[in-house]
């Protein structure tokens, strides 16, 4: 940048991981919408590397949202799961993240019709794997645990709130992670969507 020309690319991502890890809990939970955040985030960074500057925070934040939104992609097999699962089951959706990002998400790829009850942590100011965002799901779907089949990737915010409250739990494994080295085991394992269409799709005879 040319008006701090002292900044590196090694101290800038130094900054960045560490505000990371502190903005973690905001980032899950916190009311303010993705927009706002990425404003704060850009501003501690920059308050880590000496600089006192709200202009430069609010033009990172916007490269940062304007690349981010870039490389947003689905799965590719998403489209054929859903339309493999859509009419035969009620599909719910639970996801961490603020807000206006999370719903921005589901209006770039069509998915707003796929969902319903769709809970997001920054609407809530409860994220995953809290059970009550779980249980506010299950209540908003009018079904019990026992009921619901959770599908996730994340170990500890999908596997530990979904078997936390009762449900049952089909994790994506996409990374090969040893099952063995989970404290809390999942009722089912695949790779991805894919395999799991026949685990609970009747087979047509």
């Amino acid at each position: 940048m040319q008006k701090y020309p002292h900044l590196d690319l090694e101290a800038w991502r130094e900054a960045s991981e560490a505000v990371k890890r502190e903005m973690q809990d905001l980032w899950l939970n916190s009311l303010n919408s993705g927009v706002e955040l990425l404003r704060e985030g850009s501003r501690r960074i920059l308050a880590k590397l000496g600089i006192d500057d709200l202009d430069l925070a609010m033009r990172v934040s916007q490269i940062y949202y304007q690349t981010w939104v870039s490389q947003l992609k689905l799965f590719p097999e998403v489209p054929e799961v859903l339309a493999a699962l859509r009419g035969r089951f009620q599909l719910g959706m639970i996801s961490n993240g603020p807000s206006d990002l999370q719903r921005y998400k589901l209006k770039l790829f069509d998915l707003e019709r796929e969902f319903n009850p769709v809970v997001i942590s920054g609407e809530l100011g409860i994220p995953k794997p809290d059970p009550r965002i779980f249980r506010h799901a299950l209540e908003l779907a009018q079904v019990s645990p026992k009921e619901a089949l959770y599908v996730g990737d994340s170990p500890v915010y999908d596997i530990t709130g979904a078997k936390g409250v009762g449900m049952q739990m089909i994790w994506v494994n996409r990374n090969s992670v040893p099952a063995e080295k989970l404290e809390i085991k999942p009722d089912v394992v695949v790779s991805n969507l894919r395999e799991l269409v026949p685990r609970v799709v009747p087979t047509q005879i």
